[in-house]
């Protein structure tokens, strides 16, 4: 369901909400641990979890909203560069609301809406526990579906934009996997910036669908990979700008074809890997050409930035999602009900939507 940015009377219910919680006493969670990696439908388990009492430095928060995301459960299956120690609890983005603090923390208050600093929180869980240093403090009047799934997919694409190749307006990018969630954010990005995107998604039964709702979202070109190589697709693009930039989450051949259509000089960023094949280059791309391969992780760039530069990207986000130029695809499903079917549904093939659990 698509959600509305911002909610009017958002912050007047939240702080209604929040006073009857004031001194709310929770003793414990229902949390979906893991003790072994595995298969994600096999490992997880749901459990009631005893919470520590909160101490001075610390805040319970109760967690309201949690996408599942594929490195979530590559994390789950131990194949992931990021290992938590073991039993762990699983999730590594969500919103939560702070509903309790300790008498020394300073930065944030009750009724304040909060994402996980860093990877490895655990946010498939009821209520959680946490120093203030381990929270950062979002805009609560940004729909809670949006800041749930702010820190990755949307950062993801924004940095893609902004770090590997100078981006003017009237220039031009090739993308596939475009329907995925930071394929949706790259193309409305670079709408609002006057960039055209040209959109490559695999066939599917509902192709010609997928096609127009991609197009409502400011794809320039949409079409599939099979249609990539051909001259006709060719013809199509003859009178745009060649692209200076492919971003890549898919792998196989159809990066190879997309190559093939960059300027010279231009870049191939690979930030995924969904169908599991390698990328093969002819050597004629990198002696004529000069077609550069580069590859993005944003855990590794959150490591390798300050927290300033961390909160200024997010804040950027922010912006987008208020200014009503970021809208974000989902569908919920209820923790305590439905959390097998989310598992599921965020493991299918040409899902439309990001998996996000309520709370």
């Amino acid at each position: 369901m698509l959600a509305h940015v911002v909610r009017k009377g958002a912050s007047k219910l939240a702080s209604r909400t929040a006073s009857k919680r004031r001194y709310a006493t929770t003793t414990e969670a229902t949390v979906a641990k893991y003790t072994q990696n595995g298969r994600a439908g096999s490992v997880l388990k749901l459990e009631k979890q005893a919470l520590a009492p909160v101490k001075d430095n610390e805040v319970l928060v109760k967690m309201v909203m949690a996408p599942i995301n594929p490195a979530d459960i590559n994390m789950i299956e131990g194949v992931y560069p990021i290992h938590p120690s073991l039993p762990a609890i699983g999730g590594n983005e969500g919103v939560g609301q702070v509903i309790q603090v300790g008498k020394n923390v300073k930065g944030l208050s009750v009724n304040d809406m909060v994402i996980p600093a860093n990877p490895g929180f655990g946010t498939w869980r009821t209520h959680a526990v946490a120093s203030e240093s381990e929270l950062i403090k979002v805009d609560k009047s940004v729909a809670p579906e949006y800041l749930a799934c702010m820190a990755v997919n949307p950062c993801t694409a924004l940095r893609l934009l902004e770090d590997f190749v100078k981006l003017d307006k009237g220039d031009v990018i090739i993308q596939n996997g475009a329907n995925s969630t930071v394929g949706v954010a790259v193309m409305q990005m670079a709408a609002a910036r006057g960039i055209k995107t040209i959109n490559i998604i695999r066939d599917r039964p509902d192709y010609p669908d997928m096609v127009e709702k991609l197009k409502a979202y400011g794809g320039y070109i949409v079409d599939s990979e099979a249609y990539l190589g051909q001259p006709s697709f060719k013809r199509l693009i003859a009178d745009l700008p060649k692209p200076k930039l492919a971003l890549n989450c898919t792998g196989g051949a159809v990066v190879t074809d997309m190559a093939r259509l960059l300027e010279d000089g231009g870049s191939v960023v690979t930030y995924g890997a969904m169908a599991r094949k390698p990328i093969t280059m002819p050597s004629s791309l990198f002696i004529f050409k000069d077609i550069k391969l580069r590859g993005f992780w944003l855990s590794k760039w959150l490591e390798t930035h300050s927290a300033a530069e961390r909160d200024a990207m997010y804040s950027q986000v922010t912006d987008m999602f208020k200014a009503e130029k970021l809208r974000l695809w989902s569908e919920r499903h209820k923790f305590s009900t439905g959390f097998e079917t989310a598992l599921e549904r965020a493991q299918t093939e040409r899902r439309e939507r990001k998996v996000l659990l309520e709370f």
